[in-house]
């Protein structure tokens, strides 16, 4: 078995991708040898991983860095999580399979990975009634003891994140940097504890932020995710990828419907048109019967019927045709008609 500090040489090794690495992996595993990248001459890593001369000769720089990271992850409490190995989150591997993420690297409360769990995904700039929306549904879903888990950027994913914690629930930190970039945010700052979140990160500990790995983070909170809500979604961008990264996925995917949606939220009648389950209200509050369903079905390998048009049982017909949309700027409250506006004048 190679260790995970030679793991991490590799990674850190010029002209050498997770998919390489991967396939030197199973050379390894193939030819059962004791594998130790500093007892090895150049010659024998070319001969054992198949690889060229000049990757070989900056190995040994790169177990020194290797090294050096592995000291600042134990101050920082960092953990490596290899991908088939203890701890690797079976479901982020069951669903993205030879695409799941090589490593990741975790801090916090590593267990919370392999509960039941649901993925946000919204708008930085959401209005006031979806980062309501958002709170309202991962409040609901704390209580239920499901682990929220969304992106940390602002806008939907904080709000979700803060509403979990502040309903005594745990959640996940999904981050599109390196997990040694990572600070609280004065959101959730105080209401952090040692056992409520786990950070998590695909990427090397000290790359910085970058789009498309936002848009790969996102596919990784669908695979962690045994469900998947959008809150606000335009016709492009982060939101709506993801969005049709769960629907590719099949995962089960809840769209909130709004009866006049704002700019940020354009996308998500195209996503309900797509097969996507309708997340509303009823009686003034959130209605999520149907998403913890899901959520159980999943867990328990229930395969789920998501697509376009699809006929659903007549009693979930009759709840949804009791459900309202969410009318105004906040979950709060019944809407009013134009009609009525118009008498109270």
């Amino acid at each position: 078995m190679i260790k995970e500090r030679d793991i991490l040489a590799l990674l850190l090794t010029k002209g050498l991708g997770p998919k390489g690495i991967g396939r030197i992996m199973s050379r390894i595993v193939f030819q059962n040898n004791h594998f130790d990248l500093s007892l090895m001459s150049t010659n024998e890593m070319i001969e054992q991983m198949g690889i060229k001369a000049d990757i070989a000769d900056q190995i040994s720089a790169s177990i020194n860095k290797a090294n050096e990271l592995l000291k600042e992850f134990e101050i920082e409490g960092i953990k490596i999580l290899v991908k088939g190995r203890d701890g690797y989150p079976e479901r982020l591997l069951k669903t993205l399979k030879e695409e799941a993420p090589l490593l990741l690297f975790a801090r916090g409360n590593i267990k919370l990975l392999a509960e039941k769990a649901v993925g946000f995904c919204g708008s930085r700039k959401a209005s006031q009634k979806g980062l309501a929306v958002a709170g309202e549904c991962a409040a609901e879903l704390a209580r239920r003891r499901i682990n929220v888990i969304s992106g940390y950027a602002h806008g939907v994913d904080l709000a979700a994140h803060r509403a979990a914690l502040e309903a005594g629930g745990v959640t996940t930190f999904v981050l599109a940097e390196g997990i040694l970039h990572f600070k609280l945010k004065s959101d959730v700052k105080y209401l952090i504890t040692e056992d409520n979140h786990v950070v998590i990160s695909e990427y090397m500990p000290r790359l910085p932020w970058l789009a498309r790995n936002a848009m790969q983070r996102n596919k990784t909170i669908c695979g962690l995710s045994n469900a998947v809500v959008v809150i606000e979604s335009g016709l492009k961008g982060g939101t709506f990828e993801a969005g049709k990264t769960a629907l590719s996925l099949r995962r089960p995917l809840f769209v909130a419907e709004y009866a006049q949606p704002a700019e940020s939220a354009e996308g998500n009648a195209y996503f309900l048109r797509q097969g996507a389950r309708f997340l509303r209200k009823k009686n003034g509050a959130a209605y999520l019967e149907e998403l913890f369903q899901a959520v159980e079905k999943d867990e328990a390998d229930v395969h789920q019927r998501y697509h376009k048009n699809a006929v659903f049982d007549k009693k979930a017909s009759d709840e949804v045709e009791q459900l309202s949309v969410w009318e105004l700027p906040s979950v709060y409250g019944s809407a009013k008609k134009p009609e009525q506006d118009k008498k109270e004048k």
